[in-house]
């Protein structure tokens, strides 16, 4: 059945989640074929998501502001929205609103203010978030590699990225790496010694160049990490100047962290690391449709491994510098076939 009225979709989040939301655009483009999509992002994601094909708008407001969500909601003609990040003020901004088809989580105080209502657990779940997102716009559960929509980045950064390189001197793009040694307190990171070292091993390889990525509160783990011959860019990139990098760039190296999904998203091969978390596990948060582009320590779960450096735990130091270069020459030679 055809179905009529725009569409908004709600995952005003941190990037790794909202990109993790993406793969529904595709699915609601065929679901409502003469409707147009809006998405309600993060001003910090916000950039990003204005160039993803096939989203008409995208408003911008965080969870905490239901005032400033309701204001622009109430300037488009919704009739469905789906609501892929369930807060209270999500929900509320989407009733006050009145928007005739307020899709949303059954399991939460507020799921009242939702008329359709999705019985979804999380929690304990060995579904992919991307699935779990899926299963909230209804999608049927077979056939589930739905692709990424694709990004339009803009010219003005993919010049941004092309400058860059040929400063470097670098021929091709295979010899392109990017190293993202944070994950803004998202995960437990493996440690910034064994970043290092992993440059190090990589830079020995001859061909490849190392660019050190994060945000401006990563600048001392980047400076750690990052030597003489690494191009260190924390802090000095715009998340779409970040997105026409990766463009360029044969492989993304990083902890459990948005990037990692962005490079994913866009095609990039990537090397993720990851804490024996339950809840942090690649079954949910790894590369989507690519679990094999996961390192996780062989360990039991642990309860111990949370982010930040006062948490006593050893679990990430498990992984072998050695292992994770070895994982690394495998994707590289992969991303020249």
């Amino acid at each position: 059945m055809t179905m009529k009225g725009d569409v908004l979709v709600v995952r005003n989040d941190r990037l790794g989640d909202t990109v993790l939301s993406l793969p529904v655009i595709p699915f609601l483009q065929e679901k409502y074929p003469n409707s147009k999509i809006h998405f309600l992002a993060d001003p910090s994601v916000a950039p990003l998501i204005r160039c993803v094909e096939g989203i008409e708008s995208v408003l911008s407001a965080s969870d905490r502001n239901k005032d400033k969500s309701l204001d622009q909601i109430r300037h488009l003609q919704i009739t469905s929205a789906y609501c892929l990040r369930p807060t209270f003020q999500n929900a509320l901004a989407l009733k006050q609103a009145k928007v005739p088809n307020r899709y949303g989580t059954s399991r939460r105080w507020y799921s009242w203010l939702f008329n359709h209502r999705i019985s979804i657990r999380r929690r304990g779940m060995n579904l992919h978030e991307a699935d779990l997102n899926l299963d909230l716009v209804t999608f049927p559960e077979t056939n589930r590699q739905v692709p990424f929509p694709k990004f339009n980045i803009p010219e003005a950064d993919r010049q941004f990225a092309r400058t860059l390189i040929k400063s470097l001197n670098i021929d091709t793009r295979s010899e392109i790496v990017v190293v993202h040694p944070g994950s803004g307190n998202s995960a437990r990171n493996w440690p910034a010694e064994y970043f290092r070292q992993l440059a190090t091993l990589l830079s020995e390889q001859g061909g490849v160049k190392l660019i050190i990525t994060g945000i401006p509160s990563e600048s001392e783990l980047c400076r750690s990490v990052a030597d003489s011959t690494h191009v260190n860019l924390c802090g000095k990139s715009s998340l779409t100047q970040l997105a026409a990098l990766l463009l360029e760039s044969s492989l993304f190296i990083g902890n459990s962290t948005g990037p990692l999904h962005l490079a994913s998203a866009l095609g990039i091969p990537v090397t993720g690391l990851y804490p024996p978390v339950k809840d942090c596990l690649p079954v949910r948060w790894g590369p989507y449709n690519h679990p094999e582009m996961t390192i996780t320590p062989d360990l039991p779960i642990c309860s111990k491994c949370r982010p930040g450096e006062f948490s006593e735990c050893f679990c990430m130091e498990q992984i072998a510098p050695e292992d994770v270069f070895q994982k690394c020459l495998d994707a590289l030679r992969g991303s020249k076939r």
